[in-house]
Order: structure tokens, then C-alpha cells, then sequence
């Protein structure tokens, strides 16, 4: 039989369960406003345990498979804004803020892991909903990452698929994400959990990035927005086989590296040896954030390989 102490405490969790989506939405209202692109429409999706942001350019084409656009670590939607117009041209493109970054907010605090294999279930849930049948997958950093599992376990749901600066590795043991994650980055986040500013210098000395007065200012305000969730997301992607699953991938896949990348090139001759119907390409004149450092490039890059037959 319940007692007085237990009701009371299942009303008080209710109340606070209850109050999850009010202080998501009032956090979201703080949050920084990302920059505008030429989006014909912005829509949310609810999944378990929170709201999908995505955003939308173009027509529905009949014979052209949707486009589907993946941010990188720490970034949003908005980082695709550049790119995306010119992917539009004959076919429709979905860009989506992945969970707790950009628009993406979740009910409750961030877990400690946010694991690759549950955000690419809720991604087929939500091409489920938009009635995706099959999709042209194109994920970048974290994004990219993302696009493996989901490429290699949903096949018959990729049509083809481009990974633009991934770090894709091999999976670490949770006592090697505390020292590569928790303790080696303490100068990048607060006690607290959230990213502090970085100066521009880190993305040219890390990344290659040539570009980066803008791209570090945006940088600030997209990870000052996914906040807490850029650690779990991290963790996500060191804790996934990424490696050893891409000889899984039946899509014909694209690696694309920046020119003077720092960051992902390592990657490369590993990746293509695993990969069955893989080919690699470069943009020129620019680092690892190449669909923010040489936008029209990246672009043509990606288009020709879309537009393949």
C-alpha cells in the first residue's frame, strides 16, 4: 500500500517531469539566435524525450531523393546555411540541429553519453514521420560520425552518402574518454559543463581554418547554445566502433577533406580502405570546417557527387 511520503513524491516527480518542457522553452528563449540563410521554412518533430529542430530549402523533386544536412560538434543548423541554396537547385534539402544543439532542445538535464546508435534512431523516426522512404545523407564532424551507423544499420534508408571532416575512429573505453574528454579539456569548459569562448587562434592551429574571425565568433554562440550536450555528444562518438563499421556501408560515399585540414586528413587511407564504393575529394583553400571556410566549393563538391549517375 502507498503511503502519504509515497504519494507525495510521486506527485512532486510528476510536477517536475511536468515542468521539463516549460524550463526547456524558457532556456531556449535565452539562448543566442543563429544566423539566417535563405530557409524556406523551419518545423520541429517531437521524439522521445525531446524536439528535433530542422529547417528546409526547396521543392519536393520527383526521382530526387531528399537531402539531409548533419552539423558538426559544438554547431547548428545554421552552419549549413551557406551551402545548402545551391545543393536546393533541383531537389529538396532538410538540414536538422542534432539533439541539444541549435533548436533541438531535450526534457531534463543532458545524459552523460549521448550515444551515435540513439540519435540515428531518432533521425529514421524522424524520416519516418516526414515520410522519407530513402534520403541523401551528407553529415560533417559529429554529423558525419552520426551518418555511419545509421548508413551501415539502415541501409535500405541512404541513397548516398558524404562525410565532410569526420574523426573516424576506432572505439575508446570509458576510462579513455575520461582522460581524452573530461580531463584533458578542462580549459574549454567551465566547472559547470558549458564551453567557455575560444580565441581564433585555436581553430587555425587545430583545424586549418583560414576564416576564422567569423567562424569563431559563430562558433561561441553555437556552442554557448548546445552548451552542456557538446561533452555527451563527444563521448557519443568515441565510445562507436566508427572504423569497423563502415565496411557495412552499401552507399556510394564520398569523403571530403579541407585542404589545409589539421584535424581529419589521418582518418583518410583508413576510411578508404574500408569503405566499398568510397572516393575522396578536397576543397581547396580551405581547413576542416570547409562548408563554412569555402562555402561555394564545398558546395560544388557535394553537388557533383549528388547529382552523379
Amino acid at each position: 500500500m502507498l503511503s502519504r511520503r509515497d504519494v507525495a513524491r510521486g506527485i512532486g516527480l510528476a510536477g517536475a517531469v511536468s515542468a521539463f518542457p516549460a524550463l526547456a522553452a524558457q532556456k531556449a528563449a535565452s539562448l543566442p539566435t543563429p544566423p539566417k540563410g535563405q530557409w524556406t521554412r523551419f518545423g520541429e518533430l517531437r521524439r522521445a524525450g525531446g524536439v528535433l529542430h530542422y529547417a528546409v530549402i526547396g521543392e519536393p523533386v520527383v526521382g530526387k531523393l531528399p537531402v539531409v544536412l548533419l552539423h558538426k560538434l559544438g554547431g547548428w543548423l545554421s552552419d549549413w546555411r551557406h551551402v545548402a541554396p545551391m545543393l536546393a537547385e533541383g531537389r529538396q534539402v532538410y538540414a536538422f540541429d542534432l539533439p541539444g544543439h541549435g533548436g533541438s532542445r531535450w526534457d531534463g538535464p543532458a545524459p552523460y553519453i549521448q550515444s551515435l546508435g540513439e540519435t540515428a534512431a531518432l533521425l529514421v523516426g524522424a524520416f519516418d514521420e516526414l515520410g522519407f522512404d530513402k534520403v541523401d545523407l551528407i553529415g560533417t564532424s559529429l554529423g558525419g560520425c552520426l551518418a555511419v551507423p545509421l548508413a551501415a544499420f539502415w541501409p535500405e534508408r541512404v541513397g548516398k552518402l558524404a562525410l565532410v571532416s569526420c574523426a573516424l575512429g576506432h572505439r575508446r573505453s570509458l576510462a579513455e574518454i575520461k582522460v581524452a574528454v573530461d580531463d584533458k579539456q578542462g580549459t574549454l569548459f567551465d566547472k559547470n559543463g558549458d564551453p567557455v569562448p575560444t580565441p581564433p587562434e585555436l581553430l587555425s592551429k587545430t583545424f586549418g581554418i583560414i576564416n576564422t574571425g567569423p567562424i569563431n565568433a559563430e562558433g561561441i554562440l553555437s556552442r554557448k547554445s548546445a552548451g552542456k550536450w557538446i561533452q555527451p555528444s563527444e563521448r557519443g562518438v568515441a565510445i562507436t566502433e566508427i572504423a569497423g563499421t563502415m565496411n557495412r556501408i552499401e552507399a556510394p560515399t564520398l569523403l571530403v577533406y579541407g585542404q589545409f585540414d589539421k584535424a581529419y586528413l589521418k582518418f583518410r587511407s583508413a576510411a578508404e580502405a574500408e569503405l566499398k564504393r568510397g572516393k575522396t575529394m578536397i576543397v581547396e583553400n580551405s581547413g576542416a570546417f570547409v562548408m563554412q571556410d569555402n562555402p561555394p566549393a564545398t558546395a560544388r563538391v557535394l553537388k557533383a557527387f549528388l547529382d552523379e549517375t
